[in-house]
């Protein structure tokens, strides 16, 4: 019975021994290792030198002065052309009125002479004068042109301005038939009451107005 005791005694004592031992072993392996701190260094603060860049002038270089040469352009006197003038024809009809310059020849012929009142078809008395100018036409051979139609102010402007339209185109068939079609270049134009060459004051002054214009424009 004593020897089971201690037997048992013997385990336990064991069992002591061997739990105390893998404990310090175990305290043996856990070490705590002190944390270091790294000691703080600051860099220190290194300023650059100040240079200053020498300062440099650049030489002053003044351009040669050139003087350029005074050449005078020699005095060219343009020719004295004169223009010939033309002439103003002589034609033997009464109230004709014919002017000219250095380009073309303007003749005047009242409505009267022409035509009857508020009529566009040609008196027969007119083809007399017509045919004179005709005449002049000969001289001329090439030249160009223009036959106006004009009246006075009296009236609507839209049936003075077809009248005179007329009249001018009437005018042109008669030279085109007597005088060679193809020797003449006409052309017409009505302009009515717009371009008086007196003011429509009196009768007298719109008896002026009243007229067939024949512009003859020679062949240089």
């Amino acid at each position: 019975m004593l020897k089971q005791k201690n037997v048992g005694f013997l385990l336990l004592f064991s069992c002591f021994l061997l739990s105390a031992c893998g404990e310090k072993e175990k305290q043996a392996t856990e070490i705590n290792v002190p944390e270091i701190n790294a000691p703080q260094i600051e860099a220190p603060q290194i300023e650059a030198p100040q240079i200053e860049a020498p300062q440099i002038e650049a030489p002053q270089i003044e351009a040669p002065q050139i003087e350029a040469p005074q050449i005078e352009a020699p005095q060219i006197e343009a020719p004295q052309i004169e223009a010939p003038r033309i002439e103003a024809p002589q034609i033997d009809v009464p109230d004709l009125s014919i002017t000219s310059d250095n380009k073309q020849i303007t003749i005047q012929i009242p409505d009267t002479v022409l035509f009857d009142f508020d009529k566009s078809e040609l008196k027969p008395s007119a083809q007399e004068v017509l045919d004179k100018i005709g005449e002049v036409f000969k001289k001329y051979k090439g030249a160009k042109v223009q036959i106006n139609g004009h009246t006075d102010n009296v009236g609507e402007e839209k049936y003075n301005t077809a009248l005179s339209e007329r009249r001018a185109n009437e005018v042109k068939r008669y030279l085109e038939k007597n005088n060679g079609k193809g020797s003449l270049h006409i052309s017409t134009k009505g302009y009515g009451e717009s371009q008086p060459i007196t003011p429509n004051n009196t009768e007298e002054d719109r008896k002026k107005n009243r007229r067939v214009e024949i512009v003859i424009e020679p062949k240089m």
